[in-house]
């Protein structure tokens, strides 16, 4: 099932707008204080399990001043065999429906209604639907890799060590015990993780070839080792932050995503890849794409290096107005005028020379301009 539109209304900084979501990968780009992040926040108050309360309500709406919640609504559409069926089960009608909207209203399951182009359902279980719906994931910070974890803290599965979890479940240990197992098993899936790792992050990582990740045993405490050409093994917090953080991403979306039907997961993403590098942030968003291969992923950003400019239909630009947050859904046109304006880029931001001196020459239409050639009088 895919997300095709959301539709938010009176969601703090939101008045009232329509996010359309692309089949891949929607990117959302603007200034400090637009409401990017207030979408992703809108977005994930779709879930069941996420309040739905008044401190949330736009304050300058009809819905602060009568007291009421936001409301949230998802178009899906794209349905499988499986999930037509489970429709089809509480509603004949869906037989011949290709997509609905969901609207959700308050913090009841009953305040769930369902819109199918003109008509509103009345379904008294709304479970069944809810459980066949895209899982929303929100992201804004990433748990970063440690140096060491002990067993104890690995067997209670507690959020705090979900990367280094994750690590091992990449390297098909589901188990931590097996890699503590002072026996040749155990130091096979200690080396195996730590090979497959390797080979899977420099698939993805392109600012270092020789990087090699590598994991050891010492009693009860596992310790992760880097290294590269240019260094021995030595422990993550020498790495830069920027390198961990990705890293870090990696393992836990990589291990989120093996086992996933398609688009079982809509991620959302709050500014990833903050401390990398432009080509660093050019490599993440290469692995967005791939994740998108399954899964549809909404993020914010900043920079104009985490846009895959053959995708330009995929960039909202928001940004703030005297009516609240609004969206822009054609960032890309007059050469990317809007998006230019948004984050405040210029021609002199560039760095971006030529060997050889511009020259201007006119034309019945103005100016325009050409590169003078190289050794030329």
């Amino acid at each position: 099932m895919l997300v095709s539109k959301i539709m938010i209304q009176s969601f703090k900084s939101i008045k009232e707008l329509t996010l359309p979501v692309d089949s891949k990968v929607t990117v959302l780009i603007g200034p400090n204080e637009s409401g990017k992040t207030n979408m992703l926040k809108a977005i994930e108050s779709f879930r069941p399990d996420v309040p739905l309360t008044l401190d949330k309500t736009c304050q300058y709406s009809d819905h602060y001043t009568e007291g009421k919640t936001p409301k949230i609504g998802i178009e899906f559409g794209g349905f499988s065999r499986e999930e037509k069926n489970v429709l089809i089960k509480m509603y004949e009608g869906f037989r011949a429906i290709d997509s609905f909207i969901l609207h959700r209203e308050g913090n009841e399951l009953t305040d769930y209604k369902i819109q199918t182009e003109d008509k509103t359902l009345a379904i008294g279980n709304i479970k069944p639907i809810i459980a066949i719906l895209p899982k929303i994931r929100y992201y804004d910070t990433i748990p970063l890799i440690r140096d060491r974890v002990d067993l104890d803290s690995l067997l209670h599965k507690s959020e705090d060590y979900l990367t280094e979890l994750n690590l091992l479940k990449i390297g098909a240990v589901d188990d931590p015990r097996l890699v503590f197992e002072d026996s040749t098993r155990g130091r096979r899936f200690t080396e195996e993780t730590g090979r497959v790792i390797t080979q899977r992050i420099r698939e993805a990582w392109s600012q270092d070839s020789s990087l090699e990740i590598k994991l050891r045993v010492n009693g009860k405490l596992l310790y992760i080792d880097f290294s590269d050409e240019t260094t021995v093994y030595d422990t993550p917090k020498t790495r830069s932050p920027g390198f961990l953080w990705y890293l870090s991403f990696f393992i836990n979306f990589i291990a989120t995503t093996n086992e996933a039907k398609p688009n079982e997961y809509l991620f959302l993403l709050d500014e990833p890849g903050t401390h990398l590098h432009p080509s660093g942030q050019k490599d993440l968003t290469t692995l967005l794409e791939g994740l998108a291969d399954k899964n549809q992923v909404i993020y914010t950003t900043h920079s104009p290096f985490m846009i895959n400019k053959a995708s330009p239909q995929r960039v909202r630009v928001v940004s703030k107005t005297t009516a609240g947050t609004a969206v822009d859904n054609e960032a890309y046109r007059e050469n990317w005028k809007p998006l230019r304006q948004s984050i405040g880029l210029t021609v002199g931001d560039l760095f971006f020379f030529s060997k050889g001196p511009i020259i201007e020459q006119p034309n019945e239409k103005g100016l325009s301009f050409k590169f003078k050639k190289k050794g030329a009088a």
